[in-house]
């Protein structure tokens, strides 16, 4: 498969998180990380693990109701494999994603197996 078509498949997958945050449908958000993904938030912590997630986003969404992404940059690592970083805005802070790593399922879902980012202003 070509760089663009994998590009192509993959921002169905990403822009519908996003869609899906916004719309406030956390558990979408959720189920789309692996169950053994990792989400570090530097000067946070680390979270391992969906269940891990799922009670940062959850305790998040509380709050935050609205995202999204500027100057975003994709690369294709390989077929099954796309890495995403971004500047990153909400409704209470603002920061960048260093890494979301996206790996393509064999059911051919896309899903996050590692999530970086760091928050540079809170409001």
């Amino acid at each position: 498969m070509e760089t663009k078509a994998i590009i192509e498949d993959f921002k169905q997958y990403t822009n519908a998180w996003v869609e899906n945050f916004n719309k406030g449908n956390v558990q979408y958000c959720i189920d789309a990380y692996t169950d053994d993904a990792v989400m570090i938030i530097k000067e946070v912590g680390e979270f391992k693990g969906k269940e891990a997630i799922s009670t940062f986003w959850n305790d998040l969404t509380k709050n935050a109701n609205h995202i999204e992404y500027s100057n975003t940059n994709i690369k294709v690592i390989n077929e099954k494999t796309v890495h995403l970083d971004s500047d990153w805005k909400m409704n209470i802070g603002e920061g960048i994603i260093t890494l979301e790593e996206w790996v393509k399922q064999d059911d051919g879902s896309w899903k996050l197996t590692q999530d970086e980012f760091q928050i540079l202003k809170q409001y």
